[in-house]
């Protein structure tokens, strides 16, 4: 890996009286015995920021890049280079045991205020030497990971994003070109009307169901045990309204008295009926029409799908035969 440059911001260190420099300082010894090991990086940066006056990791290099992108070297570098209140109080007790912190009520600049200056030299050099560690291993992890992006290019031509699948054409969904083979008889009539009692009957709605055909004349009402006896028009009323005016009747806004409950049978453009659901709630009745126009669009599909095949199928290509030339006939011969 190539050599990486320590890059150090002018910092103010306090003039402090000469003292014996032999032996290690308090708060050395207490940092090796106390601080736990995660904790050290923001304790050590918390008192570089009390001893020196210009330090900010806010501003210096290389603590400022980390803060500014988080995701570096597997990111949380706000909790990694700042300290919390634990800290702050951990240290102002071992500087005043005496010191009575309230941590509730104060922020962590507040609780920085209450430190005592450090008068041994040797606590001065101690911090200075372990901030400087700290800034030679963040700088040389920015040095390996911009290696690691130049030796691999751009990150997103590294890993590009996925292309967008195409959606996967569901065979029970009929092609646009496949013209749906619905006509509403007596007998889709009463397949409408079983796929929409199951549905009542299976969520306990108690409705009246109507289907109309496309004049809008009644093929088949039945109302359900316990419904409403004045479901029984309203039921019919609505599918006449969706058929004639080939939209659901929660659409109509201009006839406040038709409610939810209404749905066209389409095919093609086409209204080919409607069909009427009254008794319950609007958003139930609606859900109770749509089981049986759903239950009709799709047999009507799958019955387009065979017919589409049927018509469609395949033939192998034969190939040309080159016509046969045929040789010219000779003239007749004359006899002289």
């Amino acid at each position: 890996m190539p050599s990486v440059s320590v890059k150090m911001d002018p910092v103010t260190v306090p003039e402090l009286p000469e003292v014996n420099v032999a032996g290690k300082g308090e708060f050395e010894l207490f940092f090796e015995a106390k601080v736990e090991p995660e904790k050290q990086m923001a304790y050590i940066l918390m008192m570089a920021s009390d001893c020196m006056q210009d330090f900010n990791i806010k501003t210096c290099f290389p603590y400022n890049e980390f803060l500014a992108n988080r995701k570096l070297g597997g990111g949380g570098w706000v909790r990694k280079l700042s300290a919390n209140k634990d800290i702050v109080v951990q240290e102002l007790m071992r500087r005043d045991p005496n010191a009575k912190p309230n941590k509730s009520n104060r922020s962590c600049e507040e609780l920085l205020r209450l430190f005592k200056p450090l008068s041994d030299r040797r606590d001065i050099d101690f911090v200075i030497k372990k901030e400087l560690e700290v800034r030679q291993k963040l700088q040389a992890m920015l040095g390996e990971l911009h290696t690691k992006r130049v030796s691999h290019g751009d990150l997103k031509e590294k890993n590009p994003k996925r292309p967008k699948t195409e959606k996967k054409v569901n065979l029970t969904e009929a092609p646009a070109n496949v013209n749906l083979l619905l006509k509403l008889d007596d007998f889709s009539a009463s397949i409408a009307m079983d796929a929409a009692e199951k549905a009542a009957r299976d969520n306990d709605y108690k409705v009246t169901i109507a289907i109309v055909n496309a004049e809008g004349v009644p093929l088949i009402v039945k109302r359900l045990e316990g419904s409403n006896p004045l479901s029984f028009d309203l039921a019919i009323t609505k599918a006449k309204t969706a058929c004639l005016f080939k939209r659901n009747s929660s659409q109509l806004q201009d006839f406040p008295d038709i409610s939810r409950g209404g749905v066209p049978l389409m095919a093609n453009g086409i209204c080919m009926g409607g069909v009427g659901v009254s008794g319950d709630k609007q958003p139930n009745c609606e859900k109770v029409a749509y089981a049986a126009v759903d239950k009709l669009m799709e047999d009507a599909k799958e019955e387009s799908l065979v017919a589409d095949l049927k018509t469609n199928q395949y033939m192998p290509d034969v190939p040309e035969v080159p016509p046969t030339e045929v040789p010219p006939i000779p003239p007749p011969e004359t006899s002289v």
